[in-house]
């Protein structure tokens, strides 16, 4: 079982990110179930009745300040990278409340490319993208030529802490050290 599991380990977790962003950064209220801040390996779908390790969550939490976040995903057997997305995606619902309110426009960027069809992105409020890839398993582990169309500006992914100009951004740059973006524009434009 073990060996016929271990190929979808690393695709399973990135689905689980990709499906978080969306749930973070998509209109309407996000809904976290307590518990599934880190990896939830279960058959059955979470409820708010399974006992929660608190400490553990704490702790990593706590490691999250004291690492760089060009070294997050290094740790994902721990759960940190499903942490640090939820802790920087509700940081910039914090910070700029306006782009996901009722009033943020949402609208989809199309990618570009040989897997387009393996990327889901949108504009939030004019200031914030999201950048989920799926289907990861037919990615067969590369973007190809695939791009994004970034609005003119200057960004930055909140979960590498890179910087970026608008214009057509490649997938395989975007996402090389984390599985997904959160991208929030920095010139205050929109």
């Amino acid at each position: 079982m073990a060996s016929f599991v271990a190929p979808l380990v690393e695709p399973g977790r990135i689905n689980s990110l990709a499906l978080t962003l969306l749930k973070l950064t998509a209109p309407g209220v996000p809904d976290l179930y307590q518990g599934t801040e880190l990896w939830d390996a279960s058959l059955v779908d979470p409820d708010n009745r399974r006992p929660v390790d608190y400490q553990l969550r704490r702790r990593i939490l706590r490691r999250l300040e004291q690492t760089p976040p060009a070294k997050i995903w290094q740790h994902a057997d721990s759960g940190m990278p499903k942490l640090w997305l939820i802790r920087q995606a509700l940081h910039l619902r914090q910070r700029q409340p306006q782009l996901f309110g009722r009033d943020g426009e949402f609208h989809p960027l199309k990618a570009r490319g040989q897997q387009r069809h393996h990327v889901v992105a949108y504009i939030r409020g004019g200031g914030a993208i999201a950048v989920a890839p799926r289907l990861v398993i037919g990615l067969d582990g590369g973007w190809a030529d695939t791009t994004l169309p970034i609005p003119p500006g200057r960004w930055r992914n909140e979960l590498t802490d890179e910087r970026l100009k608008g214009g057509n951004v490649a997938l395989a740059e975007l996402l090389a050290n984390f599985p997904v973006a959160l991208i929030a524009r920095e010139d205050g434009a929109s």
